[in-house]
């Protein structure tokens, strides 16, 4: 039966992401760089903090979907631990379904984790765990530990039916029973018949039957994938006779015709080398029978090997001797291999086939000749190139090579050598094997191709990149000065960022523009990132540009006079200028805020505002350019340029009335504005 893996479906993480997933969070602490992926890592020195707050969420978005039915919570302190939680299934990030809730709980011990199963039959691809209580109350944030996540799994087992008994293979095959059942499945059953080597497979003979047990109500059917040398019928039906039986409730049909495509051959392959002519008639007046055979046949047919003509004459003329034969069948082969560029899709073999019924036979080698292969049924075969009778069981016949596709030579390399048998038929004195010409399909990069004059050449030059990465932007220009297509692909820290497949873009005419924004959340901040662009021309030419920066927050930030962040490139507020309790009619003392460009590139005219309908009733927002004298302006505006990376500094002042009414954790808030050059 189906059972929840005991193991976390999530890797060991040493970054927020990895190959096989990415994890989010509401908030985490940025002063004590507990980032959400730390909670992920199982270990007491690191984890997940939310930022000041007994609430917020955790998620983690797999690749693809997964059953999960089981998580565990490992708290860093009883205190912090979530009280009141839901764990609940998305596939894209905003529709959420709850699939377990739990309300005040508070049985927690530090770093001891906690199981919570649940019934859960659909795939997701996001879970998340959304948190609305600490076990301490508001004053703790949440801090987690280790989260891990289960998948529910489902039994797939196998065994083989051979001469009337049922088996697996342990090291060797070992008998179970001649009943099937579901406890022999479940106990004996292999998880893998991959496992089975070749030698194994050799000691069985006769019927073999594949049988599959599983408890996954998704799955109707099973598919193994079963490799063998390559055979024809006739080595299948050799010295049999084979009888085609047909059933039609047609009324009208007086007759079947069956269409078979088979190998030239002439009576005399089918009678061999002796012939009995057996002759009757009612003639009174016939008291012989005549038979006249026409056939290229010559006594000389008769001697095997070698031979040599010995003739005497006492005639001063030279001896004449006409021999007419057909020639015995040859392999040729190629004393160097032809270089292909591009991509070979496929050969064509034109023969004189409407007279011929002799043999043609194709092998070929992408080794220089060392080796040489033939390819009948979607798999290549060695073939001794010394043996015919080799060549001419397994080697390609024309109809063979036009089946050949782009497929069938990958990972063949970039050279080919192609092999002929020719032999014709000894018992026709007529029509010869003629081979007119081969000729190859091949793709080949275009758009580099110049003329001048009378002379061709195929010119290129590598591509090359101008770019530029600020502000969290990457931009700049892809070219190649021959005009060619170029295409790029851009990872992050090792990972692919774009295309997310890890692909290259498609081949597109240089120049071309490179505009890319690298998402904050996909930055691992306050330490090195590596930001790579690897790229290449139509004939595959490769370079790639690389920096290392880093990790930052991009736009007009604020900061503290301590040059903490007040808030991110999401807007979430990371710290509060703290005035502390304020008395109606009070002003309060001025706080620094220095306020720096991180856009990443030169703006002007930078304003600042504050939001006024956010105010507490009584309560005015004093801004001014310096604390001393301290002179208020709303707004604010820096009249001039506001270059990459520089920074001002203003002042901020509370003003209340002395009848304002009391407003318990008032807040407001400060926007800028700036245009750019």
């Amino acid at each position: 039966m189906a059972h929840v893996g005991e193991t976390t479906v999530i890797p060991r993480m040493t970054s927020n992401t990895t190959p096989s997933g990415i994890v989010s969070a509401s908030s985490y602490n940025t002063t004590w760089n507990r980032y959400p992926w730390h909670a992920f890592i199982n270990s007491n020195n690191s984890y997940w903090q939310s930022n000041s707050s007994n609430t917020g969420w955790i998620q983690y978005k797999f690749d693809n979907e997964k059953i999960i039915r089981k998580y565990t919570i490992t708290p860093s302190d009883p205190r912090n631990a979530p009280k009141s939680w839901s764990f609940r299934g998305s596939n894209d990030g905003s529709d959420w379904t709850v699939l377990d809730s739990q309300i005040n709980e508070s049985t927690w011990e530090k770093n001891v984790k906690k199981e919570f199963e649940f019934q859960n039959v659909t795939p997701y691809t996001y879970y998340r765990i959304s948190i609305t209580a600490a076990a301490g109350g508001t004053s703790y944030p949440i801090q987690i530990t280790y989260i891990e996540m289960m998948e529910l799994v489902y039994d797939n087992k196998t065994l083989i039916h051979h001469n009337n008994e049922y088996k697996k293979y342990n090291n060797g095959w070992v008998s179970l029973s001649n009943t099937l059942t579901d406890q022999l499945f479940l106990t004996e059953g292999m998880d893998d018949a991959s496992i089975i080597p070749e030698s194994a497979w050799a000691e069985l003979s006769g019927d073999i039957e594949l049988c599959h047990w599983t408890d996954d109500p998704n799955k109707t059917e099973a598919q193994f994938t079963i490799e063998t040398e390559p055979f024809t019928l006739e080595d299948e039906f050799a010295g049999q006779t084979i009888k085609i039986i047909e059933y039609t409730d047609n009324p009208n049909q007086t007759e079947s015709r069956i269409t078979l495509e088979t190998e030239p051959f002439t009576l005399y392959d089918e009678l061999g080398d002796e012939v009995d002519v057996l002759y009757y008639t009612d003639d009174p007046n016939k008291t012989s029978a005549e038979l006249e055979i026409n056939a290229n046949y010559s006594p000389l047919d008769e001697l095997d090997g070698d031979f040599e003509v010995v003739t005497w004459s006492d005639s001063d003329a030279p001896p004449l001797l006409h021999v007419e034969g057909v020639p015995f069948e040859q392999v040729v082969l190629p004393s160097s291999e032809q270089e292909i560029f591009g991509k070979l899709l496929s050969l064509i073999l034109e023969e004189n086939s409407n007279d011929s019924v002799g043999k043609l036979r194709v092998i070929m080698s992408f080794d220089g000749g060392r080796t040489w292969e033939s390819n009948k049924y979607g798999k290549w075969l060695t073939i001794d190139h010394t043996n015919k009778d080799a060549i001419i069981s397994h080697g390609m016949s024309p109809h063979d090579v036009s089946k050949l596709q782009e497929a069938s030579f990958k990972g063949k390399g970039d050279k080919i050598r192609i092999g002929y048998l020719i032999a014709d038929n000894i018992h026709l004195a007529d029509g010869h094997t003629f081979l007119h010409n081969t000729k190859a399909d091949v793709t080949s990069p275009t758009g580099t191709i110049k003329f001048s004059d009378v002379a061709f050449y195929i010119l290129n030059t590598a591509a090359t990149i101008q770019v530029e990465f600020a502000g969290n932007k990457l931009s700049g220009e892809l070219s190649d000065d021959d005009l060619g297509k170029v295409q790029y692909k851009v990872s992050l820290n090792g990972n692919p960022y774009y295309p997310s497949s890890g692909h290259y873009t498609p081949l597109m005419n240089s120049p071309q523009a490179i505009n890319i924004n690298i998402s904050d959340r996909d930055i691992l901040f306050g330490v090195y990132n590596t930001l790579r662009i690897d790229f290449q021309d139509a004939w595959g030419q490769q370079d790639y540009w690389e920096t290392t920066f880093i990790g930052t927050y991009s736009g007009i930030m604020f900061m503290d006079e301590n040059k903490n962040y007040l808030s991110n490139s999401f807007g979430e507020i990371l710290k509060y200028l703290d005035f502390g309790v304020i008395i109606a009619g009070q002003t309060t003392l001025e706080q620094k805020v220095i306020v720096k460009n991180q856009i990443g590139y030169r703006v002007q005219n930078l304003l600042l505002e504050v939001v006024k309908e956010k105010l507490p009733e009584g309560v005015t927002i004093e801004m001014s350019r310096s604390n001393f004298p301290f002179i208020a302006e709303d707004p604010l505006l820096f009249n001039r340029f506001f270059n990459e990376d520089e920074e001002f500094e203003f002042y901020v002042r509370i003003v209340t009335e002395l009848l304002a009414p009391p407003a318990p954790n008032g807040t407001f808030e400060i926007r800028a504005k700036a245009d750019t050059v």
